[in-house]
């Protein structure tokens, strides 16, 4: 009798903790798929983040390539005009000049004609030094709009500048998805190939 009781008591055991077992992985399996749960939630918010900082930073960069290309067209037809107006105010500077000492030497007026000579190598002289200042200054504009010309057409490979018919610049990128990473700072960055 006491071997069926202890038989009783041993199956009692092994049928409480089968059925403990049970429940232990029954809330472990809750506990699992709560936190699955939350961890996709919150890889949803943060990958919506991501795309709207990225979003709002290939606004950015667009907007500097347009006001780039913008302000080196209208510095390379600024200074046209301007070099075309000096050398037209040279011009007629010279010519001026140029018949005063005629008309001087015409009239023998050797006197006033010496002074005028003089006066004419002194503005030549000046012009000359005025054209080569204007010349340096046009060389530099000229270098640092060839280093802007440079900077699009050094864009690495995959990635193009475009430009619609209304006049918006867009950056685009190769067939694969650009890879974006975000610094210590707080930035934003767009990695690209190598060339």
């Amino acid at each position: 009798m006491a071997k069926d009781s202890m038989q009783q008591l041993s199956q009692q055991i092994e049928q409480k903790k089968e059925k403990d077992r049970d429940q232990i992985e029954q809330h472990t399996l809750s506990e699992l798929k709560r936190h699955a749960k939350a961890l996709r939630d919150g890889l949803n918010n943060e990958l919506n983040t991501t795309k709207a900082g990225i979003s709002e930073h290939l606004t950015e960069i667009i907007g500097l390539v347009e006001n780039l290309e913008s302000s080196t067209k209208k510095a390379r037809d600024s200074t046209k005009k301007r070099i075309q107006a000096d050398l037209k105010e040279i011009g007629s500077a010279s010519t001026k000049n140029r018949n005063a000492a005629l008309n001087s030497l015409k009239w023998g007026w050797l006197k006033y004609s010496l002074p005028a000579f003089m006066i004419f190598v002194a503005i030549l002289a000046g012009l000359s030094g005025w054209m080569q200042y204007k010349s340096s200054q046009l060389i530099s504009l000229d270098q640092k709009i060839s280093q802007a010309q440079q900077t699009l057409n050094d864009l690495p490979v995959g990635v193009a500048f475009k430009q619609d018919q209304s006049g918006n610049g867009y950056l685009i990128f190769g067939p694969d998805k650009p890879n974006l990473y975000r610094t210590e700072s707080g930035d934003w960055l767009v990695k690209l190939k190598k060339q």
